[in-house]
């Protein structure tokens, strides 16, 4: 296995192709609640008996290759600690020790480092529920799949809070997240959605309102949008990256160390855990592959509008504002029009998905 092997892999280029569905009509997992740090038994879609668990460190894991198998991905040790779950349609990465995967490539973080026991490596069992079984599988155990009719925009920032400031380019987070959700608005409302906004002006919104407007409105998807930004000893990082809500009883990926009082609490955005992550997952290759922008990843936070979302959330970091590079380029009209073109297509993609059987290929 793993250690005996040390083989070499090159985990970027893995060819995007569809994955049929896997299991027979009539044979798909029965849903249960996600398992609790120290438990055993049933996660959601993933019976014991299928793939049996151990605990380590107090998480509930589950056997790489009998999940895998499952959904009909080969087993194959790869360099060092890393492994592969593949077949012709779909590739997942991974490595032990790393909370770090990819999905055909695309980068992707999991909840809790992969783990080594009992000569085999083994992945977190909520990680194989609420991760990559949606992407897999969507649908899977869900007793019905949301409606997507009225779309909330929640463009960051406002008024008094500026959000990330490049003053050398001259471009603030604010008006480029409302200007960017302006024009994301009117591609979507040509794809036939109903679009309300959490702020149509240079105003500052409280974050817990944010989530509160789009509840009340009655919306079926919620859209952060935002830019990022490193410290200036790190200016030349760019690129994209999207965020769900943290799965209950996991930490955040930017999350050191567990905090055990936040895994505890069972938020209103962790209803809609299973949808969070195909919305992510879409969203974010969707980012990548109109805009060929560096991947910085798909990840999962507590952040107040994803924790309270009354619907699937995601939040979007777009680009960062802190290169001036790059911050000279979304200070562009037809580059922020590009990026409110990807995030359409993420839609897009996410609405196909909601119906479909797996991994897709981008448009």
């Amino acid at each position: 296995m793993i250690p005996a092997a040390r083989r070499c892999l090159a985990f970027a280029g893995l060819a995007l192709m569809i994955i049929p569905a896997v299991f027979p009509a009539g044979d798909e997992p029965a849903r249960s609640r996600p398992l609790r740090p120290g438990e055993s038994g049933k996660v959601n879609s993933i019976p014991r008996g299928a793939t049996s668990g151990v605990r380590l460190g107090g998480i509930e894991y589950v056997d790489a290759a009998a999940f895998g198998a499952r959904f009909n991905l080969s087993f194959q040790d790869a360099a060092g600690n890393k492994f592969l779950l593949k077949n012709a349609g779909v590739t997942l990465a991974f490595e032990v020790d790393s909370r770090e995967a990819a999905i055909n490539g695309q980068r992707v973080f999991l909840g809790e480092a992969v783990r080594f026991s009992k000569g085999k490596p083994q992945l977190s069992r909520i990680d194989a529920e609420s991760l990559l079984t949606p992407i897999l599988r969507p649908g899977t155990g869900e007793r019905k799949r949301p409606a997507l009719k009225l779309i909330a925009l929640d463009p960051g920032h406002g008024g008094k809070d500026s959000g990330k400031v490049n003053s050398r380019v001259g471009i603030y987070e604010k008006t480029a997240a409302l200007d960017m959700a302006e024009r994301l608005k009117k591609l979507l409302e040509a794809q036939g959605y109903r679009v309300m906004m959490t702020r149509t002006r240079d105003r500052f919104v409280e974050l817990a309102d944010r989530a509160e407007i789009a509840r009340k409105a009655g919306a079926d998807l919620f859209i952060s949008l935002h830019y990022n930004s490193v410290e200036k000893s790190a200016h030349q990082v760019t690129g994209v990256e999207v965020f769900t809500m943290t799965p209950r009883w996991q930490h955040s990926t930017a999350d050191v160390e567990r905090d055990d009082d936040m895994v505890k609490v069972d938020n209103p955005g962790n209803e809609h855990d299973h949808w969070n992550t195909l919305l992510g997952y879409y969203m974010h290759r969707e980012l990548l592959h109109d805009l060929k922008a560096p991947d910085r990843g798909f990840k999962r936070a507590r952040w107040a509008v994803l924790r309270l979302a009354s619907c699937p959330a995601v939040l979007i970091e777009a680009g960062y504002l802190s290169s001036d590079a790059e911050a000279r380029k979304i200070a562009t009209p037809a580059y922020r029009q590009q990026i409110a073109g990807a995030i359409a297509d993420g839609v897009r993609a996410y609405a196909v998905m909601l119906n479909g059987s797996g991994v897709r290929p981008p448009n």
